[in-house]
């Protein structure tokens, strides 16, 4: 495992309506992850963190949900990576490091395989590691090249 240097606890809503099977649902835009490379991820259900920032019931449980993280080429570089693999009660309580790249977090999202696992307004928290890009060249040496 890596040092993290920096982390975000991003939310994404599920919306106002149960989403359907084979749904994606955009992750939204937070200035702090704009211009990062992100160096790993970890992803929370309601057994660790029952209430999300914004005051959203957090789903409690993470099977039948994935995760596709973007970079700015518009590559898919995590492509439907099932969430309960990234939650660190699962894993023995490590996190997952990646392969550090330049995340576009507005066009990554959570695709529901299952909606009968989550419910209207509920929330996945995603514990986002990065660097910023202003600081890459710093610590670049820590995560390999990243580009």
């Amino acid at each position: 495992m890596k040092p993290i240097l920096r982390s975000y606890l991003a939310e994404v809503n599920l919306g106002a309506t149960t989403p359907g099977n084979g749904q994606n649902i955009n992750i939204q835009d937070y200035p702090q992850l704009r211009e990062v490379y992100i160096c790993g991820v970890e992803v929370f259900d309601s057994g660790q963190l029952a209430i999300s920032p914004s005051g959203k019931t957090v789903v409690t449980t993470l099977t039948g949900l994935t995760l596709t993280l973007m970079d700015k080429f518009n590559m898919e570089m995590l492509y439907q990576y099932p969430t309960f693999d990234l939650n660190p009660t699962n894993v023995g309580g490590f996190y997952r490091d990646i392969k550090p790249f330049y995340l576009q977090l507005t066009k990554s999202y959570v695709t529901v395989l299952d909606a009968t696992t989550v419910a209207a307004n509920q929330s996945v928290m995603l514990n986002i590691f990065y660097v910023t890009a202003k600081d890459w060249e710093k610590y670049k040496s820590l995560y390999g090249s990243g580009k």
